[in-house]
C-alpha cells in the first residue's frame, strides 16, 4: 500500500534528508543507485533484537519505536537512521524497532552499506558520530542506574 503516492525520484528525496546534506548531485546520484525506497505501515517491525543485520534504513517520513534490551525506548524521526551497527561489526541487532507511524524509508543492503561509505565519506563521519553519541547516552544511563 502506498502512502505517498508512485515512487519519488530518489535524488529529489534524499535531498531533503539532512543525514545527506553536502553530498553533491554526482554523490547524491550514486546514492540513489544503492539505496532502496520502501514504504511501511504503522506497527511494523523492522528490525529484532538478536537477529542478524543486513541493512541499514534512514527515515525520510515518519517515526519509529527503538527498544533496545536495556534501557528506555526512543523514538526516531526524519533524517535518522538505524541498523549500522549490526553491518558495522557482524553481530546481532541490539533492538527491535517497529514503525510507530505510516513511514518512507531508504533502506541500503550490506554489500551496498561499504559502497555507500566509500561513495561519501562524509556519511560515515556522521555514522561514527551518531555511534558515539549514542554509547554515551547509553553509557550514561547505564551509570546512572542503581
Amino acid at each position: 500500500m502506498a502512502f505517498w503516492g508512485p515512487k519519488s525520484d530518489k535524488v529529489a528525496l534524499l535531498k531533503k534528508v539532512a543525514f545527506f546534506d553536502g553530498l553533491s548531485g554526482q554523490q547524491l546520484s550514486q546514492v540513489a543507485k544503492l539505496a532502496d525506497e520502501v514504504e511501511v505501515e504503522a506497527g511494523r517491525k523492522l528490525a529484532q533484537a538478536g537477529d542478524t543485520g543486513r541493512e541499514l534504513f534512514i527515515i525520510v517520513d515518519g517515526e519509529a519505536v527503538v527498544r533496545p534490551a536495556r534501557g528506555r525506548a526512543i523514538r526516531l524521526g526524519r533524517g535518522d537512521f538505524f541498523g549500522e551497527m549490526s553491518l558495522i561489526d557482524g553481530a546481532p541487532r541490539s533492538a527491535t524497532v517497529e514503525a510507530a507511524t505510516e513511514m518512507r524509508l531508504l533502506v541500503v543492503g550490506q554489500r551496498e552499506f561499504w559502497q555507500l561509505l566509500s561513495t561519501a565519506p562524509s556519511i560515515g563521519r556522521r555514522i561514527m558520530a551518531a555511534m558515539a553519541e549514542r554509547l554515551r547516552e547509553a553509557n550514561a544511563a547505564y551509570s546512572a542506574e542503581p
